[in-house]
């Protein structure tokens, strides 16, 4: 209902690897219906506000509501996308497109739910968080939102961010 989480996996080596950011009104851990053990940690950013969904009232919302269904299912179809275009950033954008794409994502994301303001959004992301899960070390993310900055694509004061180029963004 209110805060931010994160979805995340700690590899053998010890680091972290961040698969998502859970927004506001967003469902999560539907996996969890169908795995036997869970596929990743979620923790939280910011102070959360949030319902349970008992595992056993799921068959039955998808039997009884066919709008909570398609709710889930949507959820499960946008939480796929997510992973996909995360996907498609470690393996073949450089890291002022990744930051770039986060950014987009967010604010994308956000404005479907009402959260922005403008083309501004809060963002209560460190630099580490940002690198975690954009596959960047936080110095490399540093320079990279200094640049982004440089360009005039992007604004940052304090947690807020504005996006000042949306189009020049999106085409990164």
């Amino acid at each position: 209902h209110r805060g931010w989480l994160l979805r995340y996996k700690i590899l053998h080596s010890g680091s972290r690897q961040i698969i998502d950011f859970i927004l506001p009104g967003q469902v999560f851990g539907i996996q969890a219906c169908v795995f036997n053990s869970a596929l990743y940690s979620v923790a939280t950013i910011t102070e959360t506000v949030l319902s349970e969904i008992p595992f056993d009232i799921v068959d039955a919302i998808f039997e009884r509501s066919h709008n909570l269904a398609k709710a889930l299912f949507l959820s499960a179809a946008t939480e796929s996308a997510i992973v996909g275009e995360h996907l498609i950033d470690a393996a073949r954008r450089s890291a002022y497109e990744r930051v770039a794409h986060l950014l987009l994502e967010l604010f994308v994301r956000l404005k479907s739910t009402g959260q922005v303001n403008g083309m501004s959004f809060e963002m209560p992301l460190t630099q580490e968080l940002i690198g975690d899960a954009v596959g960047l070390t936080t110095v490399h993310v540093n320079r990279t939102m200094r640049a982004l900055r440089e360009d005039k694509l992007i604004a940052i004061t304090r947690q807020k961010v504005t996006i000042l180029d949306f189009e020049g963004l999106s085409l990164l």
